[in-house]
Parts: C-alpha cells; structure tokens; sequence
C-alpha cells in the first residue's frame, strides 16, 4: 500500500471524500451509493468518479482509483472498488449480480 504522507493535495482531498463516502455513517443513509452495488459489494469507479465532488477535484478516473488504494478500508479490481470488511451488510436485497471475477 503507498505511503498516505506522500500524498498531494488532490490526492489527500480525494482520499477523505472516499473514505467519508464508505464510511459506516454514510452507507446507513446513502441509498443511492449501495444501490450501484452488486451482490459483492462491487462498485463500477466510473460512478464514483462521476460524482460532482470528485469531479471539482479531478476528471481523471486513474487518479481516483489510484488514490482509492491508499486507504485500508478499500480493495480495488480493475476498474472496481468495494469495502474491504463487512460489504455483505450493504447489499440491498435487488442487487445485481456481480460482474467482478475474485
């Protein structure tokens, strides 16, 4: 995993908008962020970038993924992120079956 004290700016805001986005308090509310789940908790990056507040901070979709590596609470495949512990509890009852090879 990279060193989180060499981040740069984008990097360091990034960082905590998506840790803040996976965090428990945030998932109990945000519907809409667990219905782009699958049924393994994976999320297309793509969405994630697509969010205004990433968007202000950069429209490079590797440097969001790039930076999603730097925290524990994240694993990344390909082009897809998921809690790293306790994703089953999120998954809402209509998810879509998953798409990502383990």
């Amino acid at each position: 995993m990279p060193d989180p004290r060499v981040l740069d700016p984008t990097r360091y805001w990034l960082l905590g908008q998506l840790e803040w986005w996976f965090s428990v308090d945030n998932l109990c509310r945000d519907l809409f962020l667990r219905s782009k789940m699958d049924a393994s908790g994976w999320i297309d990056i793509s969405i994630i970038a697509s969010f205004n507040r990433i968007k202000n901070l950069t429209t490079d979709q590797s440097i969001v993924r790039d930076t999603m590596c730097f925290t524990p609470l994240l694993e990344v495949i390909d082009n897809y992120v998921r809690l790293r512990q306790h994703w089953p509890e999120w998954i809402l009852p209509n998810a879509i079956p998953s798409r990502v090879s383990e």
